[in-house]
């Protein structure tokens, strides 16, 4: 079977589209392919249903949700991100997934045709796995076990009789949430009109996933600090600007994304850090820390996050290089690196940084081109953002192997770009404010798959 992206999508392109309930022949095809995945695919195959028809679902986002309700299988010497990583590529391969958005590095963005959807959903309530609502009303609410709110309606009716459901998804106009899930493990409030943070979500205990992103909540409660299993918590684009004490006593804490894009996509402060009340060294076990306003202790305290994997920090000043290279060096699992200094006048200084980084994002003025940037033969993605630079980064990274991704926003103040060689793998290239610019020369043989 030819498992290539393109050979997908030619075969899921053949299944008719309908709005319909299956039928005949295609319906036995389906529940076929169903019925012969592992048994370890199929509840995440089913989890997809509960996202709307049509509905972009993101790569990251599912995972992480698969690993909360407990569909990854733990393999030694394997991550659970891996594991759960591995079982997405398997459902496209079968064809029960759709790939629809690539990036540097892999997939990023799946679909659920809307004939397996319907299969799905089927399955789901057959099973009491799980049920959609589009209304006000939750109908069947017996023994449901997930449920996806999909309704402009901005109250529904009482969710009682669903003391054992584990996963709660709003994707509408909700404004309350219902109480009484005792058993709860996901509540994911993503974009949500939702203003306040519910008194009784603190007693969650079982909670392990939390996403309130982008919705209108502005603070979070001390109390939050009961949440002793919560392994991801999510308020990125959220109106919340700082974190309470309490989140130190989330041991069990494995990402925190809170990043705030402030809709200035090429400007120096596109982005804002979450400032932090208390010391998160406590956090022994995070592995996505995105992205913390440098302030006090935390950097220092960064290096005792040996998990990490992916690390964001806002204003980083001058001052900060020698602890900030002291932290990174302990990093070793670090992939993706984000710094933005204090304004666009401080000058960024990183001298060391983990030798397995695939992506370098860094915000602000520097001296020099970093000598170790062109030394990280497993970069895929760099980001310089108001670097200024006065010398041609190009001929530092020219020859990365595995370079994809490029983007250079007022990075350079010289008056000649000039792409002599090199570049292999490179497919997308950004070039915004040069300042001075008047030519860019692009060599014979250099870009050849931009």
């Amino acid at each position: 079977m030819a498992t290539s992206a393109a050979s997908i999508r030619a075969r899921q392109k053949a299944i008719p589209t309908g709005s319909g309930r299956i039928r005949g022949p295609m319906s036995s095809i389906l529940l076929l392919s169903f019925n012969n995945l592992p048994n370890r695919l199929k509840p995440c195959f089913l989890y997809c249903a509960l996202f709307p028809e049509d509905y972009l679902i993101k790569r990251k986002r599912l995972i992480r949700l698969w690993i909360a309700e407990g569909f990854v299988e733990p393999i030694d010497g394997i991550t659970p991100k891996e594991v759960a990583e591995g079982y997405l590529v398997e459902l496209i391969v079968r064809s029960m997934l759709q790939v629809e958005k690539h990036g540097a590095g892999g997939l990023r963005a799946c679909k659920m045709h809307d004939l397996v959807r319907e299969l799905a959903l089927s399955i789901s309530k057959k099973e009491k796995f799980g049920a959609t609502c589009v209304s006000r009303e939750i109908v069947d609410k017996a023994e449901i076990r997930r449920l996806s709110i999909q309704t402009t309606e901005r109250e529904i009716n009482s969710c009682t009789g669903m003391s054992e459901l584990r996963s709660f998804l709003v994707f509408g106009a909700l404004e309350k949430l219902p109480s009484g899930f005792e058993l709860l493990r996901v509540l994911d409030v993503q974009d949500a009109p939702i203003d306040r943070f519910p008194d009784e979500l603190v007693y969650l205990f079982n909670l392990r996933y939390l996403n309130l992103k982008r919705t209108l909540i502005d603070e979070l409660p001390e109390s939050i600090g009961r949440l002793r299993n919560l392994q991801t918590l999510i308020i990125s684009n959220s109106k919340i600007k700082a974190l309470p004490k309490a989140i130190s006593k989330l041991v069990n804490l494995r990402h925190l994304i809170m990043f705030r894009y402030t809709g200035d996509h090429y400007g120096f402060i596109y982005l804002n850090g979450t400032k932090a009340a208390s010391d998160l060294s406590k956090l022994q076990k995070p592995q996505v820390l995105h992205s913390v306003e440098s302030e006090g202790k935390i950097i220092k305290g960064i290096r005792n996050m040996t998990q990490l994997t992916s690390l964001g920090i806002t204003n980083v000043k001058a001052s900060d290089e020698m602890d900030l290279c002291d932290s990174l060096q302990k990093l070793e699992l670090l992939h993706n690196l984000f710094l933005m200094a204090g304004d666009e006048e401080e000058f960024l200084q990183v001298n060391l940084t983990p030798p397995d980084l695939q992506i370098v994002n860094l915000t602000g003025k520097l001296e020099k081109v970093p000598l170790w940037l062109g030394s990280l033969h497993n970069l895929t993605r760099i980001y310089l953002r108001w670097s200024r630079l006065e010398e041609d980064v190009l001929p530092h990274i020219q020859a990365l192997p595995n370079l994809e991704r490029l983007s250079l926003i007022n990075a350079y103040v010289g008056e000649k770009l000039c792409f002599s060689r090199g570049f292999i793998k490179l497919k997308h290239l950004r070039l915004f404010k040069f300042p001075l610019l008047d030519s860019i020369a692009i060599e014979k043989g250099a870009m050849p798959n931009l």
